[in-house]
């Protein structure tokens, strides 16, 4: 028998545990068929967004855009997506869909007063069609909350509308100083994180309402868009700039020498040359993929346990075209992304295969 060393087992042990961490600069990455493949939309896709609950190897995917229809895809890598379901929404343009949380339900909203929760499971259609006591002519701009119970809007004046998904009703306002051009919930949905015009970031306390934190982005300009890790919190800026905060240092409510207090990013990302369109940290946080809508083919992917960006990705000849929208699907297997074109391209990203 062979005598095994406690080194040579270490050493072995420590190879597959680097082996099974995401390595940097060079991302292992397929390109599939379309994921809408015989269905692209007659329009620039707006929204790209997989069901967080369904099957990490045959994901469903949904997409809707300005041709008014939301389409739902499953997911099969080698062969692209198949259509499952189409529903059309004759007045409204659609600017932003997004499953509520593991639910069968799916918000709609474009540049209306009024949006549409939508039961995939029944078929239903549900028109809300105002926010009681709110007087916005466009909702076009929301998120959800990760166990899909809240929706955040984007509203006038610095405004966060606040509406539970269930009653469909207005739970609060978070009222910011600039208006607001970006929000996202925390991972844990405790704290809803906005910033916009005047380049200060904002952390609400859902429970409690009050603001808990407040600190100025490094960066000056305008922020376009943020969005939320467990471990950080990254804001892009008009200027192209994005910063990288960590969400540890800003996520105490409120505790001595924490908040509301000026703070560095641990890095100030600056390979984009446009405005910050579009982030999105996939499920376990390790990628920051960030976009522009100014700019054809403006697309980074960046490597956040060592904050670089992906060198040899996308590549000249990628055909992102002008890149709109973007998800991770459950367990980053799969990453979509949706162009002015209609289409949806679908990549598999070869680490979270193995």
């Amino acid at each position: 028998e062979k005598n095994i060393t406690a080194s040579t087992l270490l050493s072995s042990t420590a190879s597959l545990l680097s082996n099974t961490r995401l390595q940097p600069n060079i991302l292992s990455i397929v390109r599939c068929p379309d994921a809408n493949v015989g269905h692209y939309n007659s329009s620039t896709l707006n929204t790209v967004n997989f069901h967080p609950g369904s099957d990490e190897d045959e994901p469903l995917l949904l997409t809707a855009g300005l041709d008014k229809t939301l389409r739902f895809f499953k997911i099969n890598g080698t062969e692209g997506g198949e259509k499952i379901h189409g529903v059309h929404f004759p007045h409204l343009p659609i600017h932003c869909a997004s499953f509520l949380g593991n639910t069968g339900n799916v918000v709609v909203s474009g540049r209306r007063s009024f949006f549409y929760i939508y039961d995939a499971v029944a078929g239903k259609m549900d028109k809300i069609p105002r926010i009681q006591g709110r007087k916005e002519k466009s909702l076009e701009k929301f998120t959800t909350s990760p166990d899909g119970n809240l929706i955040a809007f984007i509203g006038n004046d610095g405004y966060i509308i606040l509406v539970e998904a269930k009653s469909k009703m207005w739970v609060a306002d978070f009222k910011m100083n600039g208006s607001a051009r970006a929000v996202s919930f925390s991972p844990d949905g405790e704290f809803i994180i906005a910033s916009g015009s005047d380049g200060e970031v904002y952390r609400w306390d859902i429970r409690t309402k009050r603001c808990v934190d407040r600190f100025k982005n490094e960066d000056g300009t305008i922020s376009s868009f943020l969005s939320v890790s467990n471990k950080f919190t990254a804001i892009g800026a008009e200027s192209g700039v994005v910063n990288i905060y960590n969400s540890s240092s800003s996520s105490i409510s409120g505790a001595a020498g924490q908040s509301f207090q000026n703070r560095s990013p641990i890095k100030s990302i600056m390979n984009m040359q446009t405005s910050v369109d579009f982030m999105k940290f996939n499920p376990n946080g390790d990628i920051l993929a960030m976009s522009s809508r100014r700019e054809k083919d403006t697309l980074k992917l960046v490597h956040m346990p060592t904050q670089t960006v992906f060198a040899n990705w996308p590549t000249s000849k990628t055909p992102l075209s002008y890149v709109w929208s973007l998800d991770f699907s459950p367990g980053s297997k799969f990453m979509a992304i949706g162009n002015d074109k209609g289409r949806c391209l679908l990549y598999k990203l070869s680490h979270y295969h193995a």
